[in-house]
């Protein structure tokens, strides 16, 4: 009972703070409107803000519910049919889940890109990164050390997602300072996951989009 009770207002300070952090993100996000990027409005446009219904979706929730338990983690629903989209939109040879496979993240990437998803808890040097979704990386740590793996081998059409990236203020603070590093030219802050491109010939930019 000690021990719960001393966990209690360590908990509830850290959900105060991401329900602070997401109002904050939603009163400075923008909407396509408000990105003078012609890169990102048309990702945002045609790929973000696509909420229309998808046979696909349907077809692996179908999957899903026979596979898997109803209980696990991961990301809800809309961010799932997000996943999708990216990996389904991005020109990429491989699709790499790095970190724990918590399921429902592998069936829509898998489906996005058919027979080109590996899932693995470690970069090997033989695979193109060329779409990386990152989970599981619950500390600044193992959010930087897994984007400075991934950093030797991007080239400039690579995508890294990172998701959660305001789940505690380590990751933030990682966050921060992938931002800030010289090879990324791009970020986008979703609050719920970040994208992070190295665009050649693209001006540093980051921007907030309401999602």
């Amino acid at each position: 009972m000690q021990i719960e009770m001393f966990y209690l207002p360590t908990f509830m300070g850290m959900l105060i703070q991401f329900f602070v952090d997401y109002i904050k993100h939603r009163l400075t996000a923008k909407s396509r409107h408000g990105t003078h990027s012609p890169f990102v409005y048309k990702l945002v446009d045609e790929v973000i803000y696509d909420f229309s219904a998808k046979k696909v979706y349907d077809e692996i929730e179908k999957q899903r519910k026979k596979l898997l338990n109803d209980g696990r983690a991961g990301l809800n629903t809309r961010l799932l049919q997000l996943m999708y989209r990216l990996a389904y939109n991005h020109p990429s040879q491989m699709v790499i889940l790095l970190g724990p496979d918590l399921g429902k993240e592998s069936l829509y990437l898998a489906k996005a890109k058919p027979g080109t998803l590996i899932v693995t808890q470690r970069i090997e040097d033989s695979f193109s990164l060329d779409f990386v979704y990152i989970t599981g990386a619950y500390t600044k740590e193992t959010m930087l050390n897994y984007f400075n793996t991934c950093l030797p081998k991007v080239h400039e059409n690579t995508l890294l997602v990172f998701n959660d990236i305001y789940r505690s203020k380590g990751m933030k603070e990682a966050w921060k300072e992938i931002k800030a590093h010289p090879k990324v030219t791009v970020t986008i802050d979703l609050f719920w996951i970040g994208l992070v491109y190295f665009r050649k010939g693209q001006v540093k930019e980051h921007f907030k989009i309401k999602f």
